[in-house]
């Protein structure tokens, strides 16, 4: 029997020979643009260290290739994706009016997540996302390996440093002589897991090991919520592998929080969800102002303190998103969202992404896995924009709240849950998680 579900597409939706190539080439398609965005940056470093020079152009030009690519897959076929980038859009040209100078960056990174979610919505077959995690794991594993034990060769052809430079990320002044990995590539003290690896921590095809620890945490949660998966627990091992070479700390503390979560068997009001990072913006603000040490430590407590002293040096503009300047925000993610899309564009991106219907009755343990990812990574960095872990999640995100099941014993068991919806057999019920 068919099954049909949002991965196979309306064929009322489009014509003509794109929309044919459409429907019957869209998972390689979508498979080779979500490992694209995986390993460019890897390919331009490779071009910088021995074909030519790269640039900060180069650089962002290849990202909107990706994002075409996945916004080309996906128009036509709701109209509610038009909506929301015509309000996105006309939100952005207001706020940019406001301010000195054009930032296309800001613009760039909330795009990322509307294509890559819809592309999911789309196509929300969840053997798609599946192969994606598990193609992706494979790449990050097998390439780390590759840098942890040939790392003189790796860099030969990799010059990390020297990439970062030239796309105008790091300054040249405060590069030290012979560096060629990240700054954090190398751990001053002891490694925190596995200390017999050694300093070095792997960043594999994301040239920064934060990615790396990033992407595992990633992989772990798709894993552990797809329960027919195949080739599940190699999925789960590429990401606490990714996680392991890169001594990420925050990947691992995440994959226990999502374990946690995994146990925990009833739904939590989306209420809950929706206030959770304004209550940590609340309180770092709070703990900002109050607060009057000023050094700090590389530890979860000074990541703390760190991330509320720069979330308290915005000024109102800053929060409203119309600040003529462009102060430091990477380490804070909540901050650099505010500086970057004002606090009535952050309310309305989480609010969207918090009570947008899901298609089924399992995908909201995804989103709470992923709420919280968000919650936490916010506290500490702005890796959260970055496409190359953004894109795979934001596209498991779609496919998880798209996916339309067959009708299966879960659905005879349950009936009102599911009356008049197509289905599927998308997941066995979570029973302890």
């Amino acid at each position: 029997m068919r099954t049909l579900s949002a991965a196979t597409p309306d064929p009322t939706f489009g014509s003509g020979r794109f929309e044919a190539f459409r429907q019957r080439f869209h998972e390689p398609v979508i498979l080779l643009v979500l490992t694209g965005a995986l390993t460019f940056n890897l390919m331009l470093c490779f071009v910088n260290t021995v074909v030519f020079p790269v640039n900060d152009t180069l650089v962002m030009g290849c990202e909107l290739i990706l994002i075409t690519i996945a916004f080309s897959m996906v128009l036509g076929t709701n109209a509610a994706l038009y909506l929301v980038l015509g309000v996105f859009l006309s939100y952005m040209a207001m706020i940019m009016a406001m301010r000195p100078l054009i930032d296309p960056k800001a613009v760039r990174d909330f795009l990322i997540p509307i294509a890559f979610y819809a592309l999911g919505r789309t196509y929300a077959d969840p053997r798609i996302a599946d192969r994606a995690a598990l193609i992706s794991g494979l790449i990050v594993v097998g390439f780390g390996l590759f840098e942890y034990f040939f790392l003189d060769i790796y860099l030969q052809y990799f010059n990390i440093i020297a990439y970062y430079v030239a796309r105008g990320t790091v300054a040249a002044n405060t590069v030290s002589e012979g560096q060629t990995l990240f700054a954090s590539g190398i751990r001053p003290t002891a490694r925190n897991i596995l200390p017999f690896l050694g300093q070095h921590r792997v960043s594999s095809v994301f040239l920064e090991p934060v990615s790396a620890g990033n992407f595992g945490a990633i992989v772990y949660m798709w894993a552990l919520f797809r329960r027919d998966m195949r080739w599940r627990w190699t999925t789960l091992a590429t990401g606490v592998t990714a996680i392991a070479l890169s001594d990420a700390r925050f990947g691992l503390n995440v994959c226990f929080v999502i374990t946690a979560l995994w146990l925990v068997p009833w739904r939590m009001p989306r209420l809950v969800w929706f206030v959770m990072p304004f209550a940590w913006l609340l309180g770092l603000g709070i703990y900002g102002m109050m607060s009057a040490q000023v050094d700090w430590d590389d530890n979860f407590g000074g990541r703390l303190l760190w991330t509320a002293r720069l979330l308290t040096s915005l000024d109102w503009r800053g929060v409203f998103g119309i600040s003529p300047l462009t102060p430091f925000l990477a380490d804070s993610g909540y901050a650099y969202m505010l500086n970057e899309l004002g606090i009535f564009g952050v309310l309305g991106f989480w609010a969207l992404f918090i009570y947008i219907k899901e298609n089924n009755a399992y995908a909201w343990r995804f989103k709470m896995f992923a709420a919280t990812y968000f919650c936490l990574n916010l506290l500490i960095s702005n890796s959260l924009f970055s496409i190359k872990t953004a894109a795979l999640l934001w596209f498991m995100l779609g496919t998880s709240d798209g996916f339309r099941p067959l009708l299966s014993t879960v659905a005879r068991a349950y009936p009102s849950r599911f009356a008049g919806r197509r289905d599927n057999a998308f997941a066995a019920p979570p029973a302890a998680g």
